[in-house]
């Protein structure tokens, strides 16, 4: 008997062939462990090479990891995976929240979707009883207006809910997906999937009967160990305190905050997005994921000069940088407005910051006019600019429906002269988070098979630290975090298997990263309490580079280069000013860092992907 899974995946034909409940053996379960991996079994078993994210024949899969449902901080993710419309090739994203343990307690292991609705839809998911139903009666309703429906209909006990709003419906390339309406599964375009698929929401309701672990007073320790040891933890205890725009200041400080369309990497007026001034002046409360002690999700409020509603969460640090700071607007007002916008219709707040400040930059030198974007007048600092902006882009109105798909084809229906000002690597837009002044991220940026992603692996600071943890997976921090040598390549491959492992698991990083609230023998421990395996950090690891290499092999199957592995120029000249003066990507030891990545995977030089003996050596054999 199972332990910790349901051993059932649900299956979903939108196209009208029916549901399937299909069981899968426990290797399965121990080799992909959930997640991303999941996701990416699929399309690499069954889709064709090639596929149109927007094409019915793309797949999508919901799905939680082996221990999610345990009551234990930082084990409540779920993970979405699919072809990425805003790249074009492997995607994936993630939310916290409750939508993972719902699908558990349903019954289920992750949810795979195939097709096409013929009629404008949502799924309702409630044990044994799987319907896709009429959704018309949602559809072109914001995030907030068919939460309500919907939860009017089904109740607000035991529901989780992921929808994507207008933008999605509209197929804006980078639409996101909320869960619950203040969740966001933000980045890759998943809510256009959704919207081609002619799929509004997925409805779980979580009333079947709960998990069974392998031992269940395992798992009660784990819970306690969090409590214990939050107070003075270092960053989750800010994250408690603050949420993630506690980390603004010491961010900006150490020259380390996107500002005026990544040319600079500090603002003068940092202090005024720093999570010290929401908590005195915005501040609504906090909402937390499932099981979670941490609490790191702030809500916030406010009246004037903008009304601000607390029920669609507060921006997080990403947030306030590119809606922010990257924009020169540094009224949080403003900026929690613009997060209220994006979240309520389904929108990416890091490439929409991203591609509005493409626009504006572009305005500022002259290379396009007020004629170009239907008459109005826009630069650095206009937040009312910013919400008519995002309006535009979700009704894919004018200079939206230019904008809508990102920046690559931006370039090529507003102009070649544009290009220097479009900051996207793969099509998409990079976090707040500067690569010239963290190397390892840098790399990172160009060679993560879903884009520029500031989630996939550690970051310099912490790789020079020495930190116990980074020693427990064999990185020897050594040097100062500017090093651009072989030994960083190395420490980033190895944060990087780690980080898949967590998103394959789907943990969050918060409480499960390096030198946080937990320890590699307390995850060891998590998953034998959950599902009575032993395992080993050895075989968590590969599960780790496993994931990460089926995702590099479905971007070889659409197409993607070593070609596709770049940065923006710009990241490569000297940053003007600020604490971080002078700092930029060295293009000549970046290429060497990239090279020497490849060779450190075995992925062949020449085209960036998995060479056959790796994938043999990974047991992806079938996928040659």
């Amino acid at each position: 008997m199972t332990k910790g899974y349901r051993g059932t995946l649900l299956r979903v034909d939108l196209s009208g062939n029916g549901v399937e409940k299909v069981q899968m053996p426990e290797d399965f379960y121990r080799t992909y462990m959930g997640g991303t991996a999941f996701g990416a079994y699929f399309l690499l078993k069954e889709l064709e090479r090639k596929t149109e994210a927007l094409d019915e024949k793309n797949i999508v899969t919901i799905a939680p990891g082996v221990t999610t449902g345990a009551a234990v901080t930082g084990v409540s993710r779920c993970c979405i995976t699919a072809i990425s419309p805003e790249t074009g090739g492997a995607g994936d994203t993630q939310l916290g929240g409750n939508i993972g343990p719902m699908i558990k307690r349903a019954g289920y292991d992750g949810i795979v979707i195939t097709g096409k609705a013929t009629v404008p839809s949502y799924l309702l998911v409630d044990g044994d009883t799987v319907i896709v139903k009429d959704g018309a009666a949602i559809w072109g309703k914001t995030v907030l207006e068919a939460h309500d429906a919907l939860t009017a209909e089904y109740g607000d006990k035991n529901i989780s809910i992921l929808q994507c709003g207008p933008a999605g419906e509209n197929l804006v390339r980078f639409a996101c997906l909320m869960g619950d309406f203040n969740d966001a599964a933000g980045r890759g375009g998943m809510g256009a999937v959704f919207g081609s698929k002619n799929l509004r929401a997925v409805v779980v309701l979580g009333n079947g009967p709960a998990l069974e672990f392998a031992d269940p007073d395992g798992i009660t320790e784990l819970s306690k160990l969090g409590i214990q040891r939050l107070p003075g933890s270092g960053f989750p205890e800010t994250l408690k305190k603050y949420g993630t725009p506690g980390v603004l200041g010491p961010q900006a400080e150490g020259g380390n905050l996107a500002t005026h369309n990544f040319s600079r990497s500090w603002h003068e007026d940092y202090l005024n997005l720093h999570g010290a001034t929401y908590e005195g002046t915005l501040s609504a409360g906090a909402t937390t994921c499932y099981g979670c002690v941490i609490a790191c999700r702030k809500k916030v409020r406010a009246q004037s000069p903008w009304p601000v509603t607390d029920r669609l969460g507060g921006p997080e640090f990403e947030t306030l940088g590119l809606l922010g700071s990257n924009l020169d607007i540094m009224d949080p007002v403003a900026v929690s407005k613009a997060n209220e916008l994006c979240n309520n219709y389904g929108l990416d707040t890091i490439t929409m910051g991203g591609v509005a400040s493409y626009l504006f930059e572009c305005l500022e030198k002259g290379v396009l006019s007020s004629t170009d974007c239907d008459g109005k007048s826009l630069g650095f600092g206009d937040a009312e600019g910013l919400f008519w902006l995002i309006d535009k882009i979700v009704n894919r109105d004018g200079i939206g429906d230019s904008l809508a798909n990102g920046l690559k084809t931006a370039v090529e229906k507003l102009g070649k002269k544009t290009e220097p000002y479009a900051i996207h690597v793969k099509n998409k837009v990079p976090a707040v988070h500067m690569a010239q002044v963290k190397p390892s991220l840098a790399l990172m940026y160009a060679v993560c098979p879903i884009g520029a992603d500031h989630m996939s692996n550690e970051h310099d600071w912490l790789l020079s630290s020495e930190a116990d943890f980074s020693k427990s997976i064999g990185i020897l921090g050594e040097g100062d975090t500017s090093c651009a040598d072989l030994k960083k390549v190395r420490m980033t491959v190895y944060s990087q298997y780690y980080y898949s492992l967590l998103d394959s698991l789907c943990l969050c990083m918060f409480p499960w990263g390096c030198g946080s609230l937990y320890s590699y023998r307390d995850l060891e421990n998590l998953i034998k309490a959950a599902t009575g395996w032993e395992t080993s950090m050895f075989e968590l690891m590969k599960a780790g580079e496993r994931r990460i290499t089926m995702l590099r092999q479905i971007n070889s199957r659409q197409g993607f280069t070593v070609k596709d592995d770049t940065l923006p120029k710009r990241l490569f000249q000297p940053l003007p000013d600020g604490p971080a003066k002078g700092r930029s990507v060295d293009e000549e030891l970046w290429s060497e860092m990239v090279s020497q990545y490849y060779e450190h995977l075995g992925w062949n030089p020449e085209t960036g992907n998995p060479e056959p003996g790796r994938l043999r050596e990974l047991g992806l054999e079938w996928t040659i």
